[in-house]
């Protein structure tokens, strides 16, 4: 037993397994020959060494010991809706884990893109229009939509009401099912807060972020997210604030949406005030979403010293020629055309979508998880019979990886701006889980049954998405060995900049190579093409 925290297990006795998870604070595993309540799975999350500095882990020993503290329904409540803390891991430099429940099983589903494999249903695949829903799988209704949101405002209500602050409300630490009555499951909450307290720094998922200037952490910023949840819900996309569909749907809830998008944090409606409206908009729901044009995207008025930042703008036009002659030679207008001559090559790199925000993911693409969570990994796919089923299980994993080359493109942008230290480890992180993401998608690549489809293709795409991940990595090696020195020059002109440069050229003609055997392909087949730049 550990003296500074009774109770807590020596991480000598933690058989780990299946690895689930891997992000910016650490790893999750599979505990082996363990449960809680005497029948749930245990995952044990590990944190990096890097992390183990910020931690307060007396935070982390209280929420451990809050649950049990709880009068018993509300301590199951807790228990059955969350994956909370429920045992400290020590090693002998201290808190370095902590174990709870893996993600139940009606949170767990096969998609149609990997068809016999279990992943955990994270709500990223639910922010995707039609098309992306289809070919994953999911129907859902206007009504099950309604019922996911009261679901939540009640777990969100109830969980401000124990002192409880959610703080990174995302899609990748939120887990639905619809099964019966549609439910919502939460992870990390470890990163929640606890009284006012967290075991490390606030930190949110890019594109969730509140408006500038406000606190993170707070009942404001968790109603703040609650809203754009709502909106993207039934908008069907990772980002922006178009509530036009929500409102054509439910115009009360869509109101309840606008407020909670206002700059002022106290006008917000907390999740208790939506509860009348989910219900009545559950009651009432139609059968399909409306057919109709969204409405304008909500832009809050500026009723406080700060206003949230306005919708992405749609993609730019190519990027303008570099010019014939550079400005000026002095040192601020040098840092300025080094600057612009790098957004241009992240734009011949990355395409138009360098200059959106996306979502930000951990372990996943935007447009869904990779094998993300806490729960079962599942069985192997079956094989595969024809070349258009084969075709189609290849597209439904190619269509996983829509956003990460938003994300990163952001990230690169951002790192080459010089953030400070916080932003360029925000970067890092990017960098590190978009690595982690490709991993998983070579691992399924490698996975799929393929063997009546072009070995040249099917080793293009490989080639090209193992060359991104090398890419990614070289960024995030760039960002961490920035952070206390950041120039732009320092950072075009470093050994990791041209690293990542000679990845992406490989890349780039790795997936130019598979998408001329792709297109048709997918043609033949009815599928979706792609430009080289979407793989």
């Amino acid at each position: 037993m550990n003296h500074a925290y009774p109770g807590a297990m020596d991480i000598g006795r933690i058989a780990k397994g299946q690895r689930f998870a891997a992000g910016g604070q650490g790893t999750v595993w599979a505990v082996e020959d363990r449960t809680i309540n005497g029948s749930w799975p245990v995952a044990y999350k590990e944190y990096h060494a890097k992390v183990r500095p910020l931690e307060n882990a007396g935070v982390l020993a209280d929420m451990v010991a809050f649950l049990p503290s709880l009068e018993r329904g509300t301590g199951a409540w807790l228990a059955n809706c969350t994956a909370w803390p429920a045992s400290l891991v020590t090693d002998s430099g201290g808190v370095c884990g902590f174990l709870m429940r893996q993600i139940p099983p009606q949170f767990m589903r096969a998609f149609a893109f990997d068809p016999g494999v279990q992943k955990a249903a994270g709500f990223e695949y639910l922010l995707n229009d039609t098309g992306y829903l289809d070919t994953a799988g999911i129907t859902i209704s206007p009504r099950q939509r309604f019922e996911l949101l009261l679901d939540f405002a009640r777990t969100l209500g109830r969980l401000h009401s124990l002192g409880v602050v959610v703080g990174d409300i995302s899609p990748k630490n939120m887990f639905f099912s619809l099964d019966g009555t549609p439910g919502c499951f939460l992870i990390d909450c470890d990163a929640m807060l606890l009284r006012g307290r967290s075991l490390m720094p606030q930190a949110e998922t890019t594109n969730w972020e509140v408006p500038a200037g406000e606190p993170k952490g707070t009942p404001a910023s968790d109603a703040y997210k609650f809203g754009l949840l709502a909106a993207r819900l039934f908008a069907g996309k990772q980002e922006g604030q178009d509530l036009g569909v929500l409102t054509a749907t439910a115009p009360a809830v869509g109101q309840l949406a606008e407020q909670s998008l206002l700059a002022d944090p106290a006008r917000r409606p907390t999740p208790e005030q939506w509860l009348p409206a989910l219900t009545e908009a559950v009651n009432a729901a139609p059968a399909t979403l409306p057919q109709a044009a969204p409405a304008p995207a909500f832009t809050p008025q500026n009723t406080g010293e700060t206003a949230p930042p306005p919708p992405p703008p749609p993609p730019p036009p190519p990027p303008p020629p570099i010019p014939g002659t550079p400005p000026p030679s002095n040192d601020s207008s040098a840092g300025r055309w080094l600057f612009a001559i790098a957004l241009i090559l992240l734009a011949i790199f990355y395409g138009p979508d360098v200059y959106e925000k996306m979502t930000e993911t951990s372990s996943s693409s935007d447009s869904g998880p990779a094998g993300q969570g806490y729960g079962s990994g599942g069985s192997s796919p079956s094989a595969s019979d024809s070349e258009e089923e084969q075709a189609r299980a290849l597209s439904g994993l190619l269509a996983r990886n829509e956003g990460n080359r938003g994300s990163v493109g952001e990230a690169v942008r951002r790192m080459s701006s010089c953030p400070g230290y916080s932003g360029l480890q925000e970067t890092k992180d990017v960098f590190e889980e978009a690595a982690t993401a490709r991993d998983d998608l070579l691992r399924d690549l490698e996975a799929l049954d393929t063997n009546l489809l072009s070995s040249s293709m099917t080793g293009s795409l490989q080639s090209g998405w193992e060359a991104s991940a090398a890419a990614d990595r070289a960024y995030a090696h760039l960002a961490e060995q920035m952070a206390d020195d950041c120039t732009p020059e320092a950072v075009m002109s470093s050994s990791q900049w041209q690293e990542a440069a000679d990845a992406n050229t490989r890349a780039t003609r790795a997936k130019k190579d598979f998408v001329s055997d792709w297109n048709a392909l997918a043609e033949e087949h009815g599928l979706s093409t792609l430009s080289w730049d979407a793989v």
